[in-house]
């Protein structure tokens, strides 16, 4: 008689699908980019940023409440300052369905910015537990023995990714959106403000995506720690340096800049030069304020160049993908 019964043996257990095994894998790589401190110190100044501007949101709520101890501080400031708060309040009071969500719109596209480059700081510490190490360790070997294909361990790393910049960049503004609404004067503000949360999700979610999936092709170059996050930095910083070459030679090297193809396309979702003119036009004592800012850097602003600046991310992506289809797979 057989020590172990060999016969078919129906499998009574929970059937756990591959999208467990994905989230095993993102789940790991997310663990291994929390366990560097500075990872937790970007994280933490991102979520400081958020509280910042759910205050500045209920601050300009509070100019609606005739009561609010802000009206004292209001008093206080020179009468210049004075006539344009009354003027902007006067604004909310009358047409709150534009207003809020122009001064939203506004604010929103101003505080992603600091975030942004947060996450690409965050970006630079996670890429060494992205693909690099698993080169260098030969787990990518192990990743295929568990029937995981090159497309699962894509997923799952991407997904790592995409959960460590939500805390460092798009948790930290629904969280400011949702906060600052919730404290203001009236609920009838998370509708008016509707276009400023559509404008975020529109324009940080498809980053993120496209992000993460670069990092993944930069982590894949090589096994060396140290290469791959310059590699990254140098795209980065190297990459702005571009833009002002671009100006006196060839045009389109400012396209080979990552922070100058995502502001062109921030800038085409934000529209922030409408939202100034809404603004100026409704409150004349913001057009005086803004009447010293350059014409050109406004002409720049409105007409965002929007197709060359996804070509070029099209090309980075493209290049991500072809560099992870040949890094990925098992020796």
């Amino acid at each position: 008689m057989p020590l172990h019964d060999t016969r078919y043996q129906h499998w009574d257990g929970a059937h756990l699908g591959i999208w467990r095994r994905r989230a095993t894998i993102a789940r790991n790589a997310l663990k291994g980019c929390w366990q560097n401190k500075w990872t937790r110190y970007v994280v933490s100044v991102c979520w400081t940023l958020s509280l910042t501007q759910a205050m500045v949101l209920f601050l300009i709520g509070q100019l609606l409440v005739k009561d609010s101890s802000l009206y004292d501080w209001v008093d206080q400031l020179h009468p210049q300052m004075q006539a344009l708060v009354r003027s902007f309040v006067a604004w909310l009071e009358v047409n709150p369905k534009i207003s809020v969500g122009v001064t939203q719109s506004l604010l929103f596209s101003v505080f992603g910015w600091p975030l942004r480059i947060l996450t690409l700081v965050a970006i630079a510490l996670a890429i060494p537990h992205l693909v690099t190490r698993d080169l260098g360790s030969q787990a990518i070997t192990i990743y295929a023995a568990k029937a995981l294909t090159r497309m699962d361990y894509i997923l799952g790393k991407l997904g790592g990714l995409l959960g460590l910049m939500a805390l460092t960049w798009l948790g930290p503004l629904l969280a400011a959106w949702f906060v600052g609404n919730l404290l203001g004067p009236s609920w009838h503000f998370f509708w008016h403000s509707r276009a400023a949360l559509g404008a975020v999700l529109l324009y940080v979610g498809p980053a993120m995506v496209f992000l993460g999936l670069l990092a993944l092709g930069i982590s894949a170059i090589s096994a060396q720690e140290k290469a791959t996050v310059s590699i990254w930095i140098g795209l980065w910083l190297l990459g702005n340096s571009l833009v002002p070459i671009a100006r006196e030679t060839r045009a389109w090297l400012k396209y080979a800049s990552l922070t100058f193809d995502l502001d062109q396309i921030s800038l085409a979702i934000f529209d922030p030069v409408a939202h100034i003119r809404v603004a100026q036009e409704n409150v004349p004592l913001v057009g005086m304020l803004l009447q010293d800012l350059p014409a050109r850097k406004l002409a720049v602003w409105a007409h965002p160049e929007l197709a060359g600046a996804l070509i070029g991310l099209g090309i980075m992506l493209a290049a991500a993908l072809f560099i992870l289809y040949l890094r990925i797979k098992p020796e």
